[in-house]
C-alpha cells in the first residue's frame, strides 16, 4: 500500500539540488540503496543552532503540562534536544518548513518533545535518544514536497488528493536516507503511518520500536494541535482516549501507547503495568473532516 512512487516532478531540497529526477521509482529498496551509497559528513548539534528555542518550547506549553510538570523531567529533555546532531543541511530543511510551513514545523517540535519525554519515562538517559530525538523531529519530512494546496486545505480530500499525501512517508525516508544512511529517523519516516499494518505504506517486517515512538508521538501531536480542517484541537484526555480505542483496535501499539500513558501519569513505576481506562470525555473538535487514507494502492504518479 503506497509502497511504490514514480515522481511525477523533479524531488528538489532547499537548495535546490535534485534529489530523483521525474520518474525515477522510489521505493523501500531505493531507500535502502541510496542509504547504504550515504557518505557521512560532518555534523551539526542542535543546541548551535536557531532551532534550539523552537524544539524545547513544547516543554514550557501549559497543555502539555503532566507531560513536563517536573523540572528534573524537563533537564533530561531539554539536553536529548540539544544533543541532536545532523548535517547543515537538515537544520537548512528545517528552516524552510519553519518559513513555508509553521504548523508543519511546530508538530516536529511537539512529537519530538513528547517521543523524548516518553524514552525518558521509558530508559531514562541512554546514549542514542538524541538519535530518536532526531527522527521525531523529522519525521515528517516527507510533507515538505505535498502541494501546500493539500496541506492548507479545510475540506475532505478527494481519493487522489489523499494518495498524493500518502506519498509522503516514502519520500521523506527517501530524502533522509540519502543524507543520513542508516538512521532511526529513516525509518521513522517511513513507517510513522504504518498503524500496526493497517496504515501505509506496507512494510516487509514490524518497524524498530523507536519508530513506533514516534508514531505514537506524531499522532498526539497532530491531534492536540490545530489543524485546518478541524474547528478546534484535541485536549490531551480526549487525544489520549483517541490512542488507548486504536491500541484496542489493534492500529496503534499497545505496548507504546502504554508508554505515553505512563509519562502522562508522571513516568513513575513499570509502563508495562499501565492498565487503559474508559473514555474520559475530554474536550473534541465540533467539526473534524480528517480524510483517512485507507484505499490500497501499488504506486502513485
Amino acid at each position: 500500500m503506497f509502497d511504490r512512487i514514480t515522481l511525477g516532478h523533479d524531488l528538489i531540497d532547499c537548495r535546490g539540488e535534485t534529489l530523483a529526477p521525474e520518474g525515477f521509482v522510489v521505493s523501500p529498496e531505493a531507500v535502502a540503496e541510496v542509504a547504504r551509497r550515504a557518505v557521512p559528513g560532518p555534523r551539526l548539534a542542535l543546541a548551535e543552532t536557531a532551532h534550539r528555542a523552537d524544539v524545547t518550547a513544547p516543554l514550557g506549553d501549559p497543555r502539555y503540562q503532566h507531560l513536563f510538570a517536573e523540572q528534573g523531567v524537563r533537564d533530561q529533555v531539554t539536553r536529548a534536544l540539544l544533543e541532536v546532531r545532523l548535517p547543515q543541511v537538515l537544520f537548512e530543511e528545517l528552516t524552510a518548513v519553519q518559513r513555508a510551513n509553521p504548523a508543519l514545523y511546530r508538530h516536529g517540535a511537539v512529537a519530538a518533545a513528547v517521543a523524548v519525554r516518553m524514552l525518558v519515562a521509558a530508559v531514562g538517559d541512554q546514549k542514542g535518544v538524541p538519535d530518536l530525538a532526531a527522527a521525531a523531529l523529522l519525521h515528517d519530512l516527507g510533507m515538505r514536497h505535498v502541494r501546500m494546496r493539500l496541506v492548507r486545505n479545510r475540506d475532505r480530500l478527494t481519493r487522489p488528493e489523499a494518495a498524493e499525501i500518502a506519498g509522503h512517508p516514502l519520500i521523506g525516508a527517501f530524502h533522509l536516507a540519502r543524507l543520513l544512511g542508516k538512521h532511526p529517523a529513516v525509518a521513522a519516516a517511513h513507517a510513522h503511518h504504518w498503524r500496526c499494518g493497517q496504515g501505509y505504506p506496507r512494510l516487509p517486517v514490524s518497524p524498530p520500536r523507536s519508530a513506533e515512538v514516534v508514531a505514537v508521538a506524531s499522532a498526539f501531536a497532530a491531534l492536540t494541535q490545530p489543524r485546518p480542517f478541524r474547528s478546534d484541537c484535541f485536549d490531551v484526555r480526549a487525544a489520549t482516549d483517541v490512542l488507548v480505542a486504536e491500541a484496542k483496535a489493534g492500529t496503534a501499539d499497545t505496548n507504546t501507547v502504554k508508554l505515553l500513558v505512563h509519562a502522562l501519569r508522571g513516568g513513575r513505576g513499570d509502563p508495562r503495568a499501565v492498565r487503559f481506562g474508559g473514555n474520559r470525555g475530554g474536550q473534541v473538535p465540533e467539526v473534524n473532516r480528517h480524510t483517512p487514507v485507507a484505499e490500497p494502492a501499488a504506486t502513485l504518479r
